[in-house]
């Protein structure tokens, strides 16, 4: 009864984890295409495209590993995008979001069953090129005036 109750506490943990590293990248997931085309540039563009793509593979992920600890994760709902939208402000947010997915990938890999280890490892080595990506995309939207 004490390990079971242990394994109980564990696996509600991870899912709790897991349920905040969903939440964190569904946040925005659906403004990527929008912001995809408000960018300055085709380069800076291709950067937000692929963090929409890697929000959607993450995110997937998230869910295939609670769906394996028989937790079913509920989709957040989406934050609001202002219209007009403040870019630098979007994406300065944007940066803090990935430095706390990179921190919660590296916690849940030692929550997951153990053949999903190795995938949130590499989500989160994934996320520190994320935060690189936000940065270069920042750095680009204080060039454009306005």
């Amino acid at each position: 009864p004490i390990i079971g109750s242990g394994v109980v506490m564990q696996v509600d943990k991870a899912l709790a984890l897991l349920q905040r590293v969903l939440d964190v990248e569904y946040r925005f997931i659906a403004w990527y295409p929008r912001l995809e085309r408000l960018m300055p540039d085709s380069d800076t563009a291709q950067k937000v495209k692929l963090l929409g793509q890697a929000s959607v593979r993450h995110a997937d992920t998230t869910m295939r590993a609670m769906a394996s600890l028989h937790g079913g994760g509920t989709i957040p709902t989406l934050d609001p995008l202002l219209d007009p939208v403040d870019l630098k402000v979007f994406f300065r947010t944007q940066l803090d979001y990935e430095k706390l997915a990179k921190w919660l990938y590296n916690q849940a890999a030692g929550l997951v069953p153990q053949e999903m280890v190795a995938d949130f490892r590499t989500i989160a080595q994934e996320e520190e090129w994320h935060i690189t990506l936000t940065e270069a995309i920042i750095q680009r939207l204080e060039q454009v005036p306005g």
